[in-house]
């Protein structure tokens, strides 16, 4: 398994289910989509994940999108595996939202120094006005409510806001995740 075209066993899509809750049904069609997108069977290029994945978050940037590829490449051979794509699919929909904030922050500290500085931060703000909007937020009222909760976290030495800190305030904060377009019910919008 974990080439692009393979045949998954039923052992494997038992696994798959026991690990992401994901039903039969699901598993199927996520192998399905995944080999529309899947041009061989050396698993997703950048370029495919791209495809799969900027239609389905329209609300972020190339580089956003490089990133999350990077931090699911897990074995970081430029390819997405058909274990690597649900293991993707699994953390945005149906993760605990700590686990998806925890994938946020990693996805924004694009320096890997472990806190999101000032840039940082303002990308992650500027993606839940972005997507809150699409959402039928008001715009006023989504900046205003994102900027007060980056601005309540507490800052290092470095002015950098920590991935716990960054959890911490976040996850208790139920506007903010649904703003980020990792909402509990976001699931169904996928699979």
């Amino acid at each position: 398994m974990g080439q692009g075209n393979s045949k998954l066993s039923s052992e494997d899509v038992k696994k798959i289910m026991s690990k992401t809750n994901y039903t039969n049904e699901q598993v199927s069609q996520i192998l399905k989509d995944y080999q529309s997108v899947n041009q061989d069977s050396k698993g997703l290029s950048f370029e495919e994940f791209k495809s799969f994945f900027s239609i389905r978050f329209k609300d972020y940037d190339d580089a956003s999108i490089l990133q999350m590829f990077k931090i699911f490449d897990s074995d970081k051979n430029g390819r997405i595996s058909f274990k690597e794509f649900v293991g993707a699919l699994f953390v945005i929909t149906k993760s605990p939202v700590p686990d998806k904030l925890s994938f946020l922050f990693d996805m924004f500290d694009r320096d890997l120094n472990g806190y999101l500085d000032l840039e940082e931060s303002y990308n992650i703000l500027k993606l839940a006005l972005n997507t809150s909007v699409g959402l039928g937020f008001d715009v006023s009222q989504a900046g205003s409510f994102a900027e007060s909760l980056l601005n309540s976290m507490n800052r290092n030495s470095k002015g950098g806001i920590t991935k716990e800190e960054f959890i911490k305030k976040a996850s208790v904060n139920d506007t903010f995740v649904r703003m980020l377009c990792f909402y509990q019910s976001y699931d169904t919008l996928l699979y």
